[in-house]
């Protein structure tokens, strides 16, 4: 321990950096004499022009200060210049913890924290660009500064290795384990020891500072949701529930005999409908964070689909294109999931404003671990959405892209394709190129061997 201690004053004492901080000083000292002398003699000359005396304390007075406020700048200065010609930038664990303050990240826009603590770690750290890979977390995805940084492939965290980035560091998630990929350094020079413990360090900072902005957005999102459940129980008014009740009384006489049966079937089939959407919507207002209990039975999802196309009130505008596979049963609640999908028709008859094509698709698919599973496609015509609105806003609570959207129903929608073991996922080309939803679920007869298999 002793020796240790020793020897590593030694390196300290006979260092490259101490040796070239101490002719720093020397200069810095020779410079001030200079200033002193210089500073002497100007003091001197214009004494003498002004007084006629050839040697006076002032001048000596204004040199000392002169050279004692000019000499620590110089110091510093020569050692920053020094230090740029002989040494590379070195990370700065105090001003990296100052720039990566988990209160500044926290005020940003949720969708641009990552995005901003990768810009603060490539600035502190002198990387070219930096990457968090949490694609082994759940709703975990890529986030990369800047944008076209490269993307390492998904199993090469687990050998801590990409050929893109110089180094891997392993950081604790909120419901799993993340990585930060660091790139090569500006100066080109190569990570040393000592460089390689800050990093880790500053990792570990970085994840709890990422973890604090999140939790920050999480509970500004749960208040939202408080006060939002406290209006919505408040406008649930009588007029609403009086409509309620006049549309139920309305579908009820329909049935004296009094018009002609067709009509009177689809007039009861659309009344129904609408006052069981009512007050549905009205259930899921007062609490969309209720849990998602689902009765699970075999269903014919194309059956479904059918009769939901079928009974709805489309705009004449509208026509819908059916392109139906044979699938096998799914494992599903039909009130929960046609609920979903006519959520799905809604966004896209608001999107195309009530005119365009609608096609709804049932075919299988396999899921990254290769389960069959059934997918259903609704895609419209309508305004489309960006890349960033589908990655960070799409499915979040809250977030819409329509002026009179409230944000709730692909939140709610999200919720019940989950309790069912299944994904809901959205593309688009850009803004006016249309959307495409998929949602996939599982089949009943996997569910089925799951459940005996317990």
């Amino acid at each position: 321990m002793i020796a240790d201690k020793l020897l590593s004053s030694l390196r300290l004492m006979f260092s490259f950096r101490r040796w070239v901080h101490s002719f720093a000083y020397l200069a810095a000292t020779l410079v001030a004499i200079a200033v002193f002398i210089l500073v002497l003699m100007l003091a001197e000359s214009l004494v003498y022009m002004l007084t006629g005396e050839p040697v006076s304390a002032w001048s000596m007075a204004i040199a000392a200060i002169a050279a004692a406020f000019g000499y620590a700048p110089l110091v510093q200065g020569m050692q920053r210049v020094l230090d740029q010609m002989f040494f590379r930038h070195q990370l700065d664990m105090l001003a990296a913890i100052r720039q990566l303050g988990a209160g500044d990240l926290a005020q940003l826009p949720e969708q641009d924290v990552e995005r901003a603590l990768l810009e603060r770690i490539c600035r502190v750290s002198y990387r070219h660009y930096a990457a968090l890979d949490e694609r082994g977390v759940p709703d975990g995805g890529w986030f990369s500064f800047p944008a076209n940084a490269p993307t390492a492939a998904r199993d090469a965290a687990l050998k801590g290795h990409d050929a893109a980035y110089e180094l891997c560091l392993k950081i604790p998630a909120a419901s799993g384990t993340a990585w930060l990929w660091l790139g090569p350094r500006l100066d080109g020079s190569l990570m040393d020891h000592e460089e390689r413990e800050s990093l880790e360090s500053l990792a570990r900072f970085s994840a709890m500072s990422l973890e604090h902005a999140r939790l920050t957005h999480q509970q500004a999102e749960a208040a939202r949701l408080d006060s939002f459940s406290r209006v919505t129980r408040q406008l649930h008014s009588h007029d609403l529930k009086n409509r309620l009740h006049d549309l139920s009384f309305l579908a009820h006489h329909l049935g004296s005999g009094k018009l002609e049966e067709e009509d009177i079937q689809r007039m009861l089939v659309a009344i129904r409908k609408v006052t069981g959407r009512m007050q549905m919507l009205m259930q899921r207002m007062a609490d969309p964070n209720a849990p998602v209990n689902p009765t699970i039975i075999p269903l014919d999802i194309v059956s479904l689909l059918k009769s939901t196309i079928r009974d709805r009130l489309w705009p004449e505008s509208i026509h819908v294109h059916q392109c139906f596979e044979v699938v096998p049963a799914v494992a599903g609640d039909a009130d929960l999931l046609q609920g979903v999908f006519e959520n799905l028709y809604d966004n896209a008859v608001q999107s195309m404003q009530g005119q365009g094509d609608i096609t709804v698709r049932v075919l299988p698919v396999r899921d990254p671990q290769g389960t069959p599973m059934v997918q259903v496609e609704v895609t419209d015509q309508g305004s489309g959405m960006t890349d960033a609105f589908i990655r960070h806003k799409l499915f979040h609570l809250f977030a819409t892209s329509k002026s009179n959207g409230l944000g709730i129903g692909l939140y709610l929608s999200r919720r019940i394709v989950r309790a069912h073991g299944g994904t809901i996922a959205a593309s688009s080309e850009g803004e006016g190129k249309g959307s495409t939803f998929s949602v996939c679920l599982p089949l009943w007869q996997d569910r089925s061997a799951q459940e005996e298999a317990l």
